[in-house]
């Protein structure tokens, strides 16, 4: 059972490359043998059960140790043993639990799960008479109960423009700590469920059927939808079809859209993505310019992997913070748009949805449906934040008393990421500023008394000045990419009539950051120019100054 697994799993692959995407073909061959020495045993366990769990090793040599080949080309990863992935950085640990053939050498291992796990950074030599042995454990030190992470834009070989395999998706998904898988292949409905059962992950992780639609001005995130095997679109509508599908007017698009079987949501997704993906780019649309499609869509990309740079943040924060003023309910979302193995990793950005259960395998498309709905959700591509008022809960409204409200906030971090500062933000407007001095876990355990002298709404944002790690979110970013998460609102209701009317005032740009921090907007088009996902399916190389 367990050959049989492995063999409908990780040798899934598609018979072809964009001509019949809808094909494909098991490889009937067995796994690669368990290299022999020089190697080393990886072994990553979880702190909770001391059992292994999917992770990643990023492997770096030392002085002059040779570089390893992984065996991947960055758009694709590698089977280079039973149950690890070879990626350009290192490997992914299907299980927890694998051997990585290496020459002889010494190496630095960065050692991680996700974003909840303390990551391990351990210095080994590989000798030619031994199998090195690495047995960690990741502690869980960032509490999220009640709170599942889920990436809700995510590609594979379905789509045209990526080569990674579903199974390969899947893996990087689960060894990054991301619960909740929802694909968005473009033009086709699609369901990784398969791939999570015969992966073994049921306990770990739930697939929701998604996809990515094209629409006049930019793409959306449509899910849950219901997924088809057997429809020559797997469900998608045939107006759908790449790659040239109708382009339609968004104002009629939409109502259609949520007609649709399983009443899926739209995501503004990238709303301004250059050169000519971003829906908010393309129609020249501005805070205080109407928006002929408010209120026709549900949700909107706050972070996107290719938008994690402090400009783009605060000018998506801007936007968002504007719709939230005219007290639309648009849930603000983190998503990856992960095409490859590289560029943009699995799960960076993230979202935390509060669902009805904290079982992956419990979690059904209504309980996506309804979270988002809601507004029950973290955007983030590092830290966790949360926070209540008065008892309420984020998406929740609260009637305010005596002109204020008692706001209580959690932030937290593993220690491989920066924490400096939590922020409160007031329609729109910043209202106070709390350093984080601490890095116990939570980082920040505090309540605020919040002043409302008017209806509107109250956002979080938990904030850190140093990049994260390229190896670790990917090259896309190339160390510009700050730490940045963001609560959905609370709704404050100050004048008792069961409503909340906002100002309708155009809130200032947040600028988060230090100025000193920020990149150029030269430099950004650069990198956008450089590593934009290709359009084909032929080999792309970046170059070198940004691996």
């Amino acid at each position: 059972m367990a050959t049989r697994r492995w063999l409908s799993g990780l040798f899934l692959l598609w018979a072809t490359c964009g001509d019949d995407p809808v094909s494909y073909v098991v490889v009937p061959e067995v796994p690669p043998s368990i290299p022999t020495a020089p190697a080393i045993h990886i072994v990553l366990r979880d702190s909770d059960s001391m059992m292994p769990m999917p992770g990643r090793a990023i492997i770096y040599p030392v002085g002059m140790t040779p570089k390893p080949d992984f065996k991947s080309d960055g758009a694709t990863a590698s089977l280079l043993a039973p149950f690890v992935l070879g990626a350009p950085e290192g490997v992914l640990l299907v299980t927890g639990d694998g051997t990585v053939g290496l020459p002889v050498g010494t190496y630095d291992l960065l050692l991680l799960q996700g974003t909840e796990y303390e990551a391990v950074r351990k210095t080994v030599s590989v000798t030619a008479d031994a199998v090195t042995q690495v047995d960690v454990t990741l502690e869980h030190t960032v509490k999220t109960d009640g709170w599942l992470a889920a990436d809700m834009h995510l590609h594979s070989k379905r789509s045209f423009d990526s080569k990674l395999l579903a199974a390969h998706r899947v893996v990087s998904e689960v060894a990054s700590g991301v619960q909740v898988l929802v694909p968005t292949e473009h033009g086709y409905h699609y369901d990784l469920s398969d791939l999570i059962k015969t992966l073994d992950y049921g306990q770990r992780a739930v697939s929701i059927p998604g996809s990515e639609y094209n629409f006049q001005g930019g793409h959306a995130g449509i899910y849950p939808v219901v997924f088809d095997p057997t429809g020559p679109f797997l469900g998608a509508p045939p107006w759908q079809e790449w790659p040239k599908p109708n382009m339609a007017d968004p104002e009629t698009y939409f109502p259609l859209i949520h007609q649709q079987a399983g009443s899926p949501l739209i995501v503004i997704n990238h709303p301004r993505l250059p050169p000519d993906l971003g829906y908010f780019l393309n129609i020249r649309w501005r805070p205080g310019m109407p928006l002929r499609t408010a209120g026709l869509f549900d949700a909107m990309e706050v972070l996107n992997g290719y938008a994690m740079q402090p400009p783009e943040v605060a000018e998506l924060l801007q936007d968002w913070f504007t719709l939230l003023n005219q007290g639309l309910r648009v849930t603000g979302l983190g998503n990856s748009d992960t095409h490859r193995i590289d560029w943009l990793r699995a799960g960076y950005p993230r979202t935390w949805l509060q669902l009805p259960t904290s079982e992956p395998a419990r979690v059904i498309p209504s309980d996506l449906r309804e979270a988002l709905l809601a507004m029950r959700g973290v955007g983030s591509n590092g830290p966790f934040v949360t926070m209540s008022a008065e008892g309420k809960g984020i998406g929740d409204t609260v009637k305010v008393q005596s002109g204020k409200v008692s706001v209580s906030i959690t932030a937290d971090a593993p220690g491989w990421l920066d924490l400096t500062r939590l922020q409160i933000y007031r329609n729109g407007v910043l209202f106070t500023e709390i350093p984080i001095t601490s890095r116990s876990h939570p980082a920040l355990a505090t309540k605020v008394d919040v002043d409302v002298p008017s209806d509107g709404w109250i956002v979080a944002l938990a904030l850190g000045d140093i990049p994260l790690p390229t190896d670790v979110i990917g090259a896309v970013n190339a160390g510009r990419a700050l730490p940045f998460a963001f609560t959905n609102p609370i709704w404050l209701d100050a004048d008792g009539d069961g409503k909340v009317s906002p100002s309708t005032a155009i809130p200032p740009r947040p600028l988060p950051w230090k100025q000193s921090l920020l990149a150029s907007d030269q430099d950004r088009a650069q990198i956008l120019e450089l590593l934009h996902a290709p359009l084909d399916c032929e080999p792309f190389e970046y170059p070198s100054w940004l691996r």
